[in-house]
C-alpha cells in the first residue's frame, strides 16, 4: 500500500496524527518481518473494527497457527464475517473445509464471535449510520453574514492563497456566534483565526422556543477567495491529484482514504447526492483501518450528526479511541463533550484529557483547562495560579474572545486580587459590547469582584 500521496502536506497537517496503536500499515509491516504475534494483535485491533483486511487476516491467521494457537473454529468465524464483509474466495474456502467438521459446541464458539464482531452488531454499536446534511438545528439561521474579505490573511493574500475553514459555534439568545471552534480547516491553520473572525462579526437568527429565543448550534463554512488569488481547492494539476487519490483509496489504501474523505470536505460539490460515495464513507474506512485522525473526524462527526446520524454512543466510542491513541482533537473534542451539562458529565475525566492535550500543545486545551481552574465550584479542583500560568502560555492566540479576560479576571478573584479582577472583567465587556453580544452574564460576575466576592461556574455555557 501506497501510504502517502502529495496531498497530506496541505490536508492532514491541520490534524494532529500519532503512530496509531494499531493500523494496517503497521500490521503489514509486521507480517514483512515475520513478527507473526505481532501482526496478529495488530489485525486483531482492526477486524473488531470492521476492517475487512484485519477480518481476513485474523481467518487465516487461526487456520494457519501464525502468530497465535491454531483454532480451525476461530478462523471459522472470522472467516464467516469477513465473508458477510465482502471478503472473497480465501474466506469461503476455509468456511467449506471447516463448516461440516463443526460440532455444536464449535458452532456456539463461532456465533458467539460473530455476535461480538459480526456485520449487525457492529451496526448496531459502532458503525454510524451515513446521511447527508449538516446535522444542526435548522431553525437556527445566518442573518447577516460577515465578509471574509475583511479579514482575509495578509500572509495568505500575498501568497496567492485561497482556502476554507468549518467552524461550529453556539448562537446566542443575542444572535451573536459565541466560542467558535475550528472543525476543519484548508489550507491547515492559515484562514482558522480569520473564519472565527467572520462568524464573530456575522448576525443570526437564534432558535425561537415558545416565543423565546434560546441558544443553538450553529456550523458554517467559511470560503476565503480573492481576485488574483490562486485556487488550490480546483482545477488543474489538484483536480489530477484528486483522481490519483480517489484511485488509491477505491484500492484500499487507508491513508488515501481519509485524504479523500477530507477532500470531498473541503469541496462538497464533489459529494452530491448522485454519488455513491461519500464524505464519511471513507472517513470511517480510514478509521476502521487504525487511523486516528480519521477516528476522531468519525467519532465528532457522529456525535454531531453531522454527515452521520448522531449518536452519542457511537460517537464517544471513536472518540475514546483515538484519544486513548494520543490523537489532541479526539482528546479535546471528548473533554468538550464531558463537560456538557447532562448524564454523562464527568469533569475529573475531562480535565484528564485536557491535561494530556495540553501538554501535547494545543492552546484551545490550555485554554479551556485554565477555565477550568479558574472557576471550577469544588475548592479542592481550583487552582488559579496555574490557570493565570497556562492562559499566558495561550494569550496571544485566544486573545479575540472576551472570555480569555474572564477567566484572568475569575483566577485572580480567586486569589484574592479584586482590583485587577475587575478591570479584566471590564475589559471583558467592552469586547463582548464590540461584539455584539448581551454583557448582563459579564456584569454579574464583575459585580462579584467589586464586592469582593469570587466566581465559580461555568464560562462556556449559554
Amino acid at each position: 500500500m501506497r501510504r502517502k500521496t502529495a496531498l497530506v502536506a496541505l490536508l492532514l497537517c491541520a490534524l494532529a496524527v500519532p503512530a496509531a496503536r494499531a493500523d494496517v500499515y503497521a500490521a503489514a509491516a509486521a507480517v514483512e518481518k515475520q513478527d507473526f504475534a505481532r501482526a496478529f494483535e495488530l489485525y486483531r485491533e482492526v477486524a473488531e473494527l470492521g476492517r475487512l483486511e484485519g477480518q481476513e487476516n485474523m481467518a487465516v491467521s487461526y487456520v494457519n497457527g501464525e502468530g497465535v494457537k491454531r483454532d480451525n473454529v476461530l478462523g471459522y468465524a472470522w472467516a464467516r464475517i469477513a465473508r458477510e464483509n465482502g471478503g472473497g474466495v480465501e474466506m469461503q474456502k476455509i468456511i467449506d473445509v471447516i463448516e461440516p467438521r463443526l460440532t455444536d459446541a464449535a458452532r456456539l464458539r463461532a456465533a458467539e464471535l460473530q455476535a461480538m464482531f459480526g456485520k449487525e452488531a457492529l451496526q448496531k454499536n459502532l458503525l454510524p449510520v451515513m446521511k447527508r446534511g449538516a446535522g444542526v438545528d435548522p431553525a437556527c439561521t445566518v442573518a447577516r453574514p460577515g465578509n471574509p474579505a475583511d479579514f482575509y490573511p495578509a500572509g495568505a493574500l500575498e501568497r496567492g492563497m485561497t482556502g476554507s475553514v468549518i467552524l461550529e459555534f453556539k448562537v446566542g439568545t443575542d444572535g451573536r456566534a459565541h466560542h467558535p471552534r475550528v472543525l476543519y480547516g484548508i489550507p491547515a491553520i492559515v484562514f482558522d483565526e480569520a473564519g472565527r473572525l467572520v462568524v464573530r462579526a456575522s448576525t443570526f437568527k437564534p432558535k425561537i422556543e415558545n416565543g423565546v429565543a434560546v441558544p443553538c448550534t450553529l456550523r458554517l463554512r467559511v470560503k476565503f477567495s480573492k481576485s488574483g488569488a490562486s485556487q488550490p481547492l480546483e482545477g488543474g494539476e489538484f483536480d489530477e491529484k484528486i483522481a490519483a487519490t480517489h484511485k488509491l483509496a477505491v484500492a484500499g489504501d487507508p491513508q488515501s482514504q481519509l485524504l479523500y474523505g477530507l477532500i470531498l470536505l473541503a469541496r462538497p460539490e464533489l459529494d452530491t447526492e448522485e454519488a455513491p460515495e461519500h464524505m464519511a464513507h471513507w472517513l470511517l474506512r480510514a478509521a476502521q483501518a487504525g487511523i486516528p485522525a480519521a477516528q476522531f473526524m468519525i467519532g465528532n462527526f457522529t456525535l454531531l450528526g453531522f454527515g452521520i446520524e448522531a449518536d452519542v454512543r457511537k460517537g464517544r466510542a471513536w472518540l475514546e479511541r483515538a484519544a486513548a491513541a494520543g490523537q489532541v482533537d479526539a482528546q479535546l473534542a471528548l473533554a468538550n463533550y464531558l463537560l456538557l451539562p447532562g448524564p454523562d458529565a464527568d469533569v475529573a475525566a475531562a480535565t484528564g484529557w485536557l491535561e494530556k492535550a495540553s501538554a501535547s500543545g494545543n492552546r484551545e486545551a490550555g485554554y479551556r483547562l485554565a477555565a477550568l481552574f479558574a472557576t471550577s465550584p469544588d475548592p479542592a479542583k481550583r487552582d488559579p495560579q496555574r490557570a493565570l500560568e497556562l492562559l499566558a502560555k495561550v494569550m496571544d492566540d485566544v486573545d479575540t474572545d472576551p472570555t480569555t479576560y474572564e477567566i484572568r479576571a475569575a483566577a485572580k478573584a480567586a486569589l484574592g486580587n479584586f482590583e485587577e479582577a475587575s478591570r479584566d472583567q471590564k475589559r471583558a465587556i467592552a469586547f463582548a459590547k464590540r461584539l455584539g453580544w448581551d454583557p448582563v452574564p459579564q456584569r454579574t460576575r464583575l459585580d462579584k469582584y467589586e464586592s469582593g466576592v469570587a466566581w465559580t461556574g461555568d464560562l462556556f455555557a449559554m
